[in-house]
């Protein structure tokens, strides 16, 4: 068996990831906002010939540019809709490169239609920002038991849990989910519990035949084996009354079971169907991350689980 410590202080909190996304949200708004105004204040006196004012207003120009991007950031990791993230990320590109286009232009009449256009975009960078940072602000109500709730919630609800068991924990640990979730956990210290009816030892720890096999008890299962064997799992869970489990799918296919998932909420157990352990809070590193975002803008990520 693994270390017994505690996770400690890393511990996320269902909440936490919620707080953290306000406040930046918070801070883009107001910079975004402000950016805006003076880069659009300084508008009419470069008209006039202010040329000297020029790099302050780039300046605050692309700071307008970046706190757009940061909103459409917190956005994707909201649940706001992938094609709106998506849509600001291109803007913001689109204003940028007007803004610098503009130095290129050949003739008068071409510079004066993309100070047009970029005027246009730029005033779309601050509606698309304030609806950005509606969504993410908005006040919602708290979840009704067993209600919808954000993956960040329900992964830190997961990972809340200090007892849990991986299934599918391999002998032959090269490149194998199952290992890197499992040996990530017990290096953060979780009391973490190897399930392979197949071996003795796996990691240099005990393999445990099934949940049942351990002594204890789990709080929390994550499933790491083919998804046609997700359903017995899920099953064993709820006979043990097991209530979070977590389909393991990180590039490849993984081991989300539709039938499994529905079952298992339909008995009570909250499920998270897809993405890894190690893309959040006190198990995730770079690498987890970079590809929870790609995964999140083509939608391989669930946005909410019940």
């Amino acid at each position: 068996m693994a270390s017994a410590s505690s996770v400690g202080t890393e511990t996320l909190h269902p909440g936490e990831v919620g707080g953290r996304k306000r406040t930046i949200a918070k801070v883009a708004r107001v910079t975004l906002i402000g950016s805006g105004v003076l880069a659009a204040s300084l508008g009419p006196v470069l008209m006039a010939g202010g040329e000297r004012l020029l790099p302050v207003h780039e300046l605050f120009g692309l700071v307008a540019i970046l706190s757009f991007w940061t909103l459409a950031g917190v956005g994707a990791r909201s649940g706001v809709a992938p094609l709106e993230v998506a849509l600001a990320g291109v803007w913001g590109l689109v204003a940028f490169l007007l803004a610098g286009a503009q130095k290129l232009a050949p003739t008068a009449t071409v510079h004066t239609l993309l100070q047009v256009l970029h005027v246009a975009s730029s005033m779309g960078v601050m509606i698309g920002g304030l609806r950005l940072a509606r969504s993410v602000l908005k006040p919602t109500a708290g979840p009704k038991e067993g209600a919808p709730t954000s993956l960040a919630v329900a992964a830190g609800e997961f990972l809340a849990k200090k007892r849990i068991a991986v299934t599918g924990v391999s002998r032959t640990p090269q490149a194998h989910g199952a290992n890197v979730v499992y040996r990530r956990l017990r290096e953060r210290g979780y009391q973490v519990f190897a399930v392979n009816p197949n071996a003795q030892e796996v990691e240099g720890d005990r393999a445990y035949r099934d949940l049942r096999s351990i002594p204890g008890g789990v709080e929390a299962v994550v499933i790491a084996t083919r998804p046609e064997r997700a359903l017995d799992t899920v099953r064993e869970c709820a006979e043990l009354g097991v209530e979070h489990v977590w389909m393991h799918r990180g590039l490849g296919g993984g081991s989300v079971s539709e039938p499994a998932t529905a079952w298992g909420r339909a008995h009570g157990i909250r499920v998270i169907d897809g993405a890894c352990p190690l893309m959040f809070g006190p198990t995730a590193d770079a690498g987890h991350k970079a590809v929870r975002c790609l995964l999140t803008l083509t939608g391989k990520v669930p946005r909410r689980v019940a």
